[in-house]
């Protein structure tokens, strides 16, 4: 499938849709205001943007499912019910240049919704109805918490705590997309955080070692 940035754009657009109306219809004034409010500050969307591209490489008909848009739904859900936890454990008070959910409202609110992403995504993936699916998010979330409590007791496991937190998912938004590109995602995650943690003042010699390993790796990978 000869993909154009047009039609990312436009199924981008259909996640977003997916994804608000799943998170506000129906859930309560309190939830539906931190939805929205949330929803004027999601960024580029890079990791169902992630899947959407590697799913256009099995074919037009694959790319249009809904078992994509759902997929694609899922992965921004489970983005950003990280995002909406990081900030708490962090105690940060911004997020994209705003307040934060948990500076805007409080720390319990910003779990609360959280958690609510939480369970909204495996009610979408029952809809699915995948079991091999849903353990590849069990796992990718379960190491997206691992790698947080290597960060909090200062481990020096650095790709351990960037896997972890950044390209796991990453990797699963790819696997999902199609199978065989998995290994596309983490190598791009892992040179995402990687470049961030340059952008934040905390590289090294190291760091910059591993971009050039990374970035090697990419060009390797043809999609």
């Amino acid at each position: 499938m000869n993909l154009e940035t047009s039609q990312i754009e436009e199924r981008l657009q259909e996640v977003r849709a997916e994804y608000l109306r799943r998170m506000t219809d129906g859930n309560g004034d309190l939830l539906r205001q931190v939805e929205e409010y949330s929803a004027g500050r999601i960024g580029k969307m890079l990791r169902p943007r992630m899947l959407l591209a590697t799913a256009a490489t099995l074919g037009n008909d694959h790319f249009h499912s809904r078992r994509t848009l759902l997929l694609a739904t899922a992965v921004e859900m489970l983005h950003n019910a990280s995002l909406l936890h990081d900030d708490v454990i962090d105690r940060d008070l911004t997020r994209r240049g705003q307040p934060s959910v948990n500076a805007r409202w409080n720390s319990a609110v910003a779990v609360l919704v959280g958690d609510y992403h939480l369970v909204s995504i495996m009610q979408l993936l029952s809809e699915i109805g995948d079991n091999e699916i849903t353990q590849k998010f069990n796992a990718t979330v379960k190491s997206m918490v691992e790698a947080e409590l290597l960060q909090q007791e200062k481990s020096d496991d650095y790709l351990r705590i960037i896997d972890g937190k950044t390209a796991n998912l990453f990797a699963l938004a790819a696997e999902l997309g199609n199978p065989a590109l998995r290994n596309y995602g983490l190598h791009y995650g892992r040179l995402f955080q990687l470049r961030d943690d340059i952008a934040d003042g905390e590289a090294n010699e190291h760091t910059r070692e591993l971009i050039g390993k990374e970035e090697a790796i990419l060009q390797e990978i043809n999609i």
